[in-house]
């Protein structure tokens, strides 16, 4: 592998053990990364039709919301570390909170820091310092966009993402943290003690016993994202593969269409079928489809990731049901925001 622009994660035995993968989608790294979607240089065609989309609701609210966040989370190689807080559950609401909660200093060190690449505006030197009106403007600012450019197409992402991380953790649970770290895809070269990966600079990050929580991410493109402070717990966001169709069918997926299945697959989109008429257990669906159980019970996992179906243990079978989210990708309804 070219040694420049290499990103190199330095692992202690002690870390190869402590290598974990996110439980949900981290919805602020997914605000954070799809800004830089928006701003020059950045020209990944898969994600035109979102473009589109998002230019044709553009409000001057939404407009005015996107400008502010284009200067305080620019396509570059720094952007502030407060915007993407860890968070035990990764929701968006739990995200801008502790945006809200961020320790001054942490404003003052970040901003600073932000302002040897570029010149800022005076509201966001304020923002520097704490002042509680600016930081109440960045959490606006931060839930409009992400109800204009990210939440009509929650679950798509959700799905997608959910399905990463399940095909991942199966491979952590059978053969070890190394042999997920191996599988990570061409871009990323496990010599031991070392993770190699393209990074637009080069750059070190020892882990020093504290292990690497790993994020896959809808809208990181081209190369994986760290922190910046190496103080903080060492994470590495990773692109996934996206369908080039991935938006075609948000908002008009139809029982038994086939738009259902392109976004689904074929087999989890006839279990949401099924699901949706009754409630069945996991052997009754794999009669139906005439697959094993066990391959049915890997495909409802994944549903049940994505919030698409619950599962509860009826006696000795486990039974599916369509949550309200299954309920409106079925019958082609957006899921209102409140209900996810």
């Amino acid at each position: 592998m070219n040694t420049e622009g290499l990103l190199r994660i330095h692992f202690t035995s002690e870390d190869q053990g402590r290598v974990r993968l996110a439980t949900s989608t981290d919805w602020m790294w997914e605000v954070v990364l799809s800004l830089h979607l928006l701003q020059p240089g950045e020209p990944d065609p898969v994600f035109d039709p979102w473009r589109r989309r998002l230019a044709v609701s553009l409000s001057p609210e939404l407009k005015a919301a996107v400008d502010f966040l284009k200067v305080i989370d620019p396509k570059a190689s720094y952007f502030p570390d407060f915007l993407t807080p860890a968070t035990e559950t990764g929701d968006v609401a739990d995200g801008i909170n502790a945006v809200r909660c961020t320790p001054r200093v942490q404003f003052s060190v970040q901003l600073a820091e932000l302002a040897r690449t570029r010149a800022l505006p005076p509201r966001v030197r304020l923002l520097a310092i704490g002042d509680k009106d600016e930081v109440a403007h960045v959490c606006r600012t931060l839930r409009t966009y992400y109800d204009a450019a990210i939440a009509p197409f929650r679950q798509l992402i959700d799905l997608r993402l959910a399905e990463v991380r399940h095909e991942y953790a199966h491979i952590a649970a059978g053969r070890g943290s190394e042999a997920l770290l191996r599988s990570l895809g061409p871009g990323y070269d496990w010599q031991p003690p070392l993770l190699l990966t393209r990074y637009p600079f080069d750059r070190d990050l020892y882990l020093g016993g504290r292990g690497l929580l790993l994020i896959p991410s809808f809208y990181c493109v081209r190369h994986p994202v760290t922190l910046f402070d190496r103080e903080l717990s060492p994470v590495l966001v990773l692109p996934v593969r996206r369908d080039p169709r991935w938006l075609s069918g948000s908002g008009r997926c139809a029982a038994g269409g086939e738009t259902l299945g392109d976004l689904l697959g074929d087999t989890r989109a006839r279990i949401l079928e099924l699901a949706g008429n009754d409630a069945l257990a996991t052997g009754a669906i794999a009669g139906k489809l005439r697959i094993s159980a066990q391959t049915i019970s890997y495909h409802t996992k994944i549903l049940r990731d994505a919030g698409l179906i619950t599962s509860n243990r009826d006696g000795a079978s486990v039974v599916h049901h369509l949550t309200a989210m299954g309920v409106a990708l079925l019958n082609g309804r957006p899921t209102p925001v409140g209900q996810w």
